[in-house]
C-alpha cells in the first residue's frame, strides 16, 4: 500500500502533468480530484520518485541551471501550512525549510502531532521548465520539491501556538466528495457534525451524466457549549470541473471538536489546502480558515 508521502508526491506530480485534461471530464460520477486521489493508490509510478523528479533522459542536465531569482517571501499570515510534493517555485515561499514545523503523521494506524523537518530541492518542473526551455531556449530548473522528514506526514503546519506533540482522536466519514444537496455525517466520540453541499447543477451533455457546478460550497452543523451551530465554511460563484475534497478530520487542537483539512479548489487546474481550527473559530462559529496553501499546474 501506497506511504502518505507517495500519495501527495504523485497527485502534485499528476496535478503538473495533467494541463492538457479537457474541461469536459466526467464531473457528476468522478471529479478530478478524487480520481486523482485514487488512481495512485493502485499507480506504479508512485513507487518511484526519482523518475518523477528527474530531468527527462532526451535533456541533458548539466545544460540546466537552478533559477533561484524571484522567489515568494514568507506569507503575511501568523499560521501556514504545506504539503509534499512538486510546485511551481513561487508556490514555496522562500526559507520555508528554516521554520519550526510541527506534522501531522499517520503511524501505526492512527494519527498523530509531531515536530518534524521538511526540505526544500530545486527540481525540473515539467511544465514551466519545458515551457521556458520551448520558448527562449534558457535551461532552467525551477520546481521546488517538499520531502518530509517522515515519510508518513499528510500536513506540515507552522506558527500554530498551543498544539501539544501526541496522539490525535481522528473523526469518521464515509466520503470526501458531495455533490451539491448531499449530506456527510462526521462522527467524532459521541458527537455528530453534519457536512453538506449545496450549490446549483446544470447537466453539460445530454448524452452523458455530465453537469457543471455554480454557487458551490459546504455548510456544516454541529452543538459547541451545548448551542446548535451552523455556518458555511467556503463557497465560489463557479465551479470548473472540480469540487472540494475533505482530505482529513480530527481533533488537533483538543478542544473536543474535530478540526478540518480540505481541497478547497474550484478549478480543475489548482489544488487549495485549507485547516480549518474549531478552537479558534468566533463566537456563534464552529470553525475558522487559519492557513491556505495553494498550487496551479499551468
Amino acid at each position: 500500500m501506497p506511504t502518505l508521502r507517495h500519495l501527495s508526491v504523485l497527485a502534485s506530480v499528476l496535478f503538473l502533468f495533467s494541463c492538457n485534461r479537457s474541461a469536459d471530464s466526467n464531473l457528476a460520477t468522478d471529479t478530478d480530484h478524487a480520481h486523482m486521489v485514487d488512481s495512485a493508490v493502485t499507480d506504479k509510478r508512485a513507487d518511484d520518485r526519482d523518475l518523477v523528479y528527474s530531468v527527462p533522459d532526451s535533456i541533458t542536465s548539466a545544460a540546466y541551471v537552478p533559477d533561484t531569482t524571484n522567489l515568494s517571501p514568507e506569507p503575511d499570515q501568523p499560521v501556514k501550512i504545506l504539503i509534499e510534493g512538486l510546485f511551481h517555485k513561487e508556490e514555496v515561499w522562500q526559507g520555508a525549510e528554516k521554520k519550526q514545523w510541527i506534522g501531522l503523521l499517520y503511524r501505526n494506524g492512527s494519527y498523530e502531532i509531531r515536530p518534524t523537518t521538511l526540505q526544500v530541492k530545486t527540481v525540473y518542473d515539467p511544465v514551466r521548465d519545458a515551457q521556458q526551455a520551448n520558448a527562449t531556449d534558457k535551461k532552467l530548473i525551477s520546481g521546488r520539491q517538499v520531502i518530509g522528514g517522515d515519510t508518513s506526514t499528510l500536513l506540515f503546519i507552522t506558527g500554530l501556538a498551543g498544539i501539544k506533540p501526541g496522539a490525535v482522536d481522528t473523526a469518521a466519514y464515509d466520503s470526501a466528495v458531495l455533490k451539491p444537496g448531499q449530506k456527510l455525517p462526521i462522527r467524532f466520540k459521541s458527537k455528530q457534525f453534519m457536512l453538506t453541499a449545496f450549490g446549483d447543477s446544470t447537466r453539460t451533455d445530454s448524452t452523458s451524466s455530465t453537469y457543471a457546478y455554480t454557487s458551490y460550497g459546504w455548510r456544516i452543523s454541529g452543538t459547541k457549549n451545548g448551542k446548535k451551530l451552523e455556518q458555511v465554511l467556503a463557497q465560489d460563484d463557479t465551479i470548473d470541473n472540480s469540487v472540494y475534497v475533505l482530505h482529513w478530520a480530527g481533533d488537533l487542537d483538543h478542544d473536543g471538536i474535530p478540526d478540518l483539512v480540505a481541497d478547497l479548489s474550484n478549478q480543475y487546474n489548482r489544488m487549495k489546502f485549507a485547516l480549518y481550527l474549531s478552537s479558534k473559530a468566533e463566537k456563534g462559529k464552529l470553525y475558522k480558515q487559519v492557513a491556505v496553501f495553494e498550487s496551479n499546474r499551468n
